[in-house]
């Protein structure tokens, strides 16, 4: 009797896990607001690493929005969702800094194909 009363915090320790990662509501939590709309993102695989990351526009509250980048790791055995919150400024400093990286490499090796590991995708609410 006493291992089954164990299991029970065990239990509701994994239904919450589970209510986190996998449910809108759960994330919604993460972020601290409503996600109002996700665009998919970029997956990469690297060997047996998968890595997902995800945009949302999230309402934290009527006046405040901000911009949520969802970055998930998964391989054998393992699961792990960062959340980020940035700012408006910060996004587009973020895309800023995004695009500069890509042209630096595109101007070093023109004659070179850039690395593709991911696939963009177009936003879904």
């Amino acid at each position: 009797m006493s291992e089954l009363i164990a299991l029970v915090p065990f239990g509701l320790f994994v239904v919450w896990i589970v209510f986190i990662f996998f449910t809108k509501k759960g994330r919604n939590l993460m972020f601290g607001g409503a996600i109002i709309k996700t665009w998919d993102g970029i997956t990469g695989k690297r060997k047996l690493i998968s890595t997902q990351v995800k945009v949302h526009a999230v309402d934290v509250t009527p006046t405040v929005r901000v911009v949520g980048l969802e970055i998930r790791n998964a391989s054998i055995g393992s699961y792990q969702m960062v959340p980020i919150s940035l700012s408006a400024a910060d996004a587009l400093a973020l895309a800023s800094l995004l695009e500069e990286a890509v042209a630096y490499q595109v101007a070093r090796h023109p004659d070179k194909p850039t690395a593709h590991s991911g696939n963009a995708s177009n936003g879904s609410s």
